[in-house]
């Protein structure tokens, strides 16, 4: 009877070391990029600042498909018709890019891969040959407006501003549109890409300016240590501050928190949490030990 007691508990541990090895397989999971065979969406047209990070972080390998917003180029990933699709994600200036960031919420198969943090230098755009004084209106996507803001009051103070789905976009507008009393805010890369000239250079409210871009893909996210892990918290803004001190006692660095309604009760939010010193295993215990907000884990990435 004993030395079947002392076989079944020998079964036992050999299982349960089995089980640990193979969690600790599990949470060490790596997604490898595939660079030269990546059909990379993007917000297009040609020109705009999220392409530029789809080259510098693919380092100019694979192919890159424009397209009109940033939900179809998400929807483009999730149907298939590309790998990978890069989605800005916070600008030092415009703050989040919240619209993107609900994209990212509403697209429940997608996982971040990785990360790419891009300079931004704004610059106004012209017809050849237009003085400033001609200008009459400046197209821009919403965040090169807020991002041109002070240069636009002390400049252009009488300009009228329209908002365009893309700085390249606006770029296209003002080339397509062959006014010289029209001027977009964009890369100096549309400059070229358009057959526009740069007026004025740097217009952007510092000099710190960069935006973050996050890099999805389909596939199960990483679970092996990286760079950063984000993951999404549901739930009442009450209970942030625990959880906020359970990552700061556990020794976890928190990068990035910005807040969406959840568009049910007033004080419920989901919670985008990007952090640093973070293994996927102290994410468990961390959602473990703080059973208020609903998870999703959305991956461990490096960032370029």
């Amino acid at each position: 009877m004993k030395k079947t007691i002392s076989v079944l508990l020998a079964v036992l541990l050999i299982a349960s070391l089995v089980g640990c090895s193979n969690q600790k397989a599990a949470e060490e999971v790596a997604v490898e990029i595939r660079y030269d065979a990546a059909k990379v969406s993007y917000l297009g047209p040609e020109g705009t600042y999220t392409q530029e990070a789809c080259e510098t972080f693919f380092g100019g390998k694979g192919s890159y498909l424009p397209y009109e917003t940033v939900s179809d180029a998400v929807q483009a990933l999730i149907d298939g018709e590309s790998n990978y699709a890069v989605i800005p994600q916070e600008n030092t200036i415009g703050g989040a890019v919240t619209d993107y960031i609900d994209t990212l919420l509403a697209s429940e198969k997608a996982a971040v891969v990785g990360e790419v943090e891009l300079p931004i230098s704004q610059n106004l755009l012209v017809l050849p040959g237009t003085a400033l004084g001609d200008i009459k209106t400046v197209y821009s996507h919403k965040q090169g407006i807020a991002q041109g803001k002070e240069w636009l009051e002390k400049n252009l103070p009488g300009a009228q501003v329209v908002e365009a789905a893309s700085t390249a976009e606006g770029a296209k507008k003002v080339a397509e549109g062959k006014d010289t009393s029209c001027a977009a805010i964009a890369s100096a890369g549309c400059a070229k890409v358009y057959g526009l000239e740069i007026l004025a250079a740097g217009i952007q409210n510092n000099d710190h300016n960069k935006t973050r871009f996050y890099v999805l893909s389909t596939e199960a996210p990483a679970t092996a240590p990286a760079d950063r892990l984000a993951f999404t918290a549901s739930g009442s803004a009450k209970a942030l501050p625990k959880l906020t001190a359970a990552m700061e006692k556990a020794g976890i660095t928190l990068v990035a928190l910005h807040d969406r309604p959840q568009k049910t009760e007033l004080g419920n939010y989901t919670y985008v949490v990007e952090c640093s010193g973070c293994t996927y295993a102290a994410y468990q215990e961390l959602v473990q030990n703080n059973p208020d907000f609903t998870y999703r884990y959305l991956g461990s990435f490096a960032v370029k």
